[in-house]
């Protein structure tokens, strides 16, 4: 990274790092003054180094979502009955338990009296999952910052221009200046500066925890950032870090003032930016975060007084490992539903972005970075099926002209003198975005919802520029890099919708299991999942999923007719160990996902599957042709079932067939058109598979 003292002379400044695999910085000097190539440690581009990072993990604090409507106020014998909850939790799993707070979500903030390891947090959340009005208990980690460490600048300021791996600013500058529209940018705070005066409208800091804060307070209105520097406890290698002024970077990318004569330029200079501190020394809490967004977007949260300039914009230039927490998710779907679009890093971790979270969060645009010239940021930008645009976040490597250019603070420590210098991440590539959102929501004749602000930027990214180099469809980063000019026109009603990227192939099943047949040697990383799935027929009873042996701890889902999600399941025991099962007595007929997750690294698991099968018909197929004179034949196929069997259309008993080679046809004359149903019945018996029908629309005389 560099920084500028008054004169204007660029000095070189040492490599900063955090270790985490999710919040890997670079940042670059200018190669003219950095006197050499970059130094430092390479992050952790694999799954497996960053679930082993997150396997490692302590923690104290831990978000409890109940399953009672957060509309709803809560009566005094259920905030008994959840302290009751509370208590007995910490007696089974033997620890102290303090409530902390309780989110906008209705969720609640827990502290225990010491930091839990894996094993230990688990047995804790299995002792409050215990209350059945428990939806989910999550760890509350911590979130990082995402970034890789006549405006006399603006020429160093390629990711604006057009034709050079760009958004094509300059083209939407003609049309919008993001003027009226106001983006919070939740971060690290923010600091004065010369090409920020005017810019902010009043925030506010959300921090609780004072070590985190290193304000001397805590949540207030004042979103001053004070510096983010440690000493090396913040990452697992020990190695110090200065204060990264990571939220005044941002903010500088969003709305720095332009064609001022100084320094550089902002994507929407004459939007507002508000300042909303979440992130501190050593990151940020997700239960901070998730208060922030209700906040900026509009919503109430206790304790803090209403926000009177709701944003139309979040941006999010954050993330961790993990799925996305359900308190975070409530806290982005009531944010979408008061109009307001989330923007968010895909990360930093060159894997797949599904694993960190709010990228992996429903309802928010996730971004990836490229560098010059469309090029895909392959050194350390996420990718994958969450991720829906590409924005400039940098090369991440010398020369530092290919990174990010915007504003700073020289200070190592606390505040000193206004500088400019160069970052790298996907913290430099969300910003793109939610400053070409405000571009957009200023020119639109009436606010767009932001459903529509993600299809305007994702169809018009493809049409401009399609995937970036290096991407496709096996590695998705995204529908192409975003064009300013063309989503800011299309929002304004001046060019029409361009058509949506061509769908991508379906992804690959769920592995199919056998009734009977024991899948072993399964093996899943921290967070990490394996999926099956399961055909049961119809009649099936004593269901059984017994998943067992092996090493570390995972975790079964079972759900029928779809894929389990964390919230979302028929079946999750959740106990320690790998010895879990699920059982049905009267299961439903048709498709039973299954999905392991590692809740700590696991190997040799085994996973069992049995069902006592009836033997009634299945698998039932009808094929309908066309005859001359209104006629039409149906071709029934099906498996199993008795030696008779009873072929029903609709409803009826159509006639009764010896089951030799499980098939019949079927043909009648009708005049029209309309829809035949048909079963396959054991003889005497209600006994059937599943219906099946056909459409049929008849004719004189079939076409050749």
């Amino acid at each position: 990274m560099s920084k500028q003292k008054k004169s204007g002379v660029i000095r070189s400044r040492k490599m900063k790092w955090t270790a985490l695999a999710v919040a890997t910085a670079i940042v670059v000097a200018p190669a003219a003054y950095s006197g050499g190539k970059l130094n430092g440690f390479k992050p952790p581009s694999t799954a497996a180094a960053a679930a082993s990072a997150r396997q490692k993990e302590s923690v104290d604090r831990f978000i409890v979502t109940y399953r009672q409507d957060p509309t709803q106020r809560l009566s005094a014998a259920s905030a008994d009955s959840r302290m009751q909850g509370l208590a007995t939790a910490a007696r089974d799993a033997g620890v102290g338990i303090e409530p902390l707070r309780t989110l906008a979500t209705g969720a609640s903030v827990i502290r225990t009296d010491r930091k839990l390891d894996r094993a230990a947090s688990k047995a804790l959340m299995i002792a409050l999952m215990k209350d059945p009005n428990v939806l989910a208990v999550e760890p509350d980690r911590r979130l990082t910052r995402q970034f890789v460490p006549n405006d006399p600048a603006y020429a160093q300021q390629w990711h604006y221009q057009a034709g050079t791996g760009g958004i094509n600013a300059e083209g939407a500058w003609d049309l919008s200046s993001g003027a009226g529209v106001v983006v919070a940018v939740l971060d690290t705070g923010s600091t004065p500066h010369v090409d920020l005066a005017g810019a902010y409208v009043a925030g506010y800091d959300f921090i609780d925890d004072l070590d985190t804060a290193v304000d001397g307070d805590g949540r207030d209105a004042d979103p001053n950032d004070p510096g983010d520097w440690h000493s090396g406890e913040c990452n697992i290698f020990g190695i110090p870090e200065d204060s990264s002024w990571h939220g005044t970077h941002v903010a500088g990318t969003v709305a720095a003032a332009t064609d001022n004569g100084i320094g550089v330029a902002g994507v929407a200079h004459g939007a507002k930016v508000q300042p909303v501190r979440v992130l501190g020394k050593c990151g940020g809490f997700i239960s901070d975060i998730a208060d922030a967004i209700t906040w900026a977007s509009g919503g109430s949260v206790a304790g803090v007084p209403d926000n009177a300039t709701p944003a139309e914009v979040i941006n999010l230039s954050l993330g961790g490992g993990g799925s996305c927490p359900a308190a975070m998710q409530a806290a982005i779907d009531g944010a979408v539903g008061r109009g307001t679009t989330v923007v968010v890093a895909a990360g930093n971790s060159s894997s797949d972005a599904s694993g960190f979270t709010p990228a992996n969060c429903d309802n928010v645009i996730a971004v990836a970075a490229t560098g010059p010239d469309y090029e895909f940021a392959a050194g350390y930008s996420n990718f994958g099926d969450t991720v829906d645009v590409a924005a400039p976040g940098g090369s991440g490597v010398t020369p530092a002209e290919d990174n990010i250019l915007s504003t700073l603070n020289s200070g190592a420590t606390v505040q000193e003198d206004d500088v400019y210098a160069w970052y790298a991440g996907t913290s430099m590539a969300a910003p793109h975005v939610a400053g070409t959102v405000a571009l957009m929501q200023a020119a639109a004749p009436m606010p767009k919802t932001p459903a529509e602000i993600e299809e305007i930027l994702v169809n018009t990214a493809y049409a401009a520029t399609g995937f970036p180099v290096g991407c496709s469809y096996s590695k998705s980063c995204g529908s192409g890099v975003i064009d300013a000019r063309y989503a800011v026109s299309v929002a304004s009603g001046a060019e029409p919708l361009p058509d949506a990227p061509p769908p991508p192939p379906p992804p690959p099943p769920a592995t199919p299991l056998e009734n009977g047949v024991t899948v072993t040697d399964i093996e899943v990383l921290a967070d990490e999942s394996v999926r099956y799935e399961l055909a049961v027929p119809n009649g099936a009873s004593n269901l059984l999923f017994a998943m067992y042996g092996g090493t570390g701890d995972a975790d079964i889902y079972v759900r029928h007719g779809d894929e389990p999600t964390d919230t979302a399941y028929d079946c999750r025991p959740f106990s320690a160990g790998n010895n879990e099962t699920c059982f049905f007595p009267a299961p439903e007929s048709g498709t039973w996902y299954v999905t392991i997750k590692g809740f700590s690294n696991a190997a040799g698991v085994s996973l069992y599957p049995s069902f006592v099968d009836p033997g009634w018909p299945r698998a039932l197929e009808a094929e309908a042709t066309q005859l001359n004179n209104h006629r039409t034949r149906v071709q029934l196929q099906w498996t199993h079932g008795a030696r008779f069997v009873d072929i029903y259309r609709n409803g009826a008993i159509l006639k009764t067939v010896r089951n030799r080679n499980h098939s019949t046809t079927d043909t009648f004359r009708i005049i029209g058109s309309g829809t035949m149903t048909y079963e396959v019945c054991n003889n005497g018996t209600r006994e059937c598979s599943d219906p099946v029908s056909i459409d049929y629309a008849s004719q004189k005389r079939r076409s050749r």
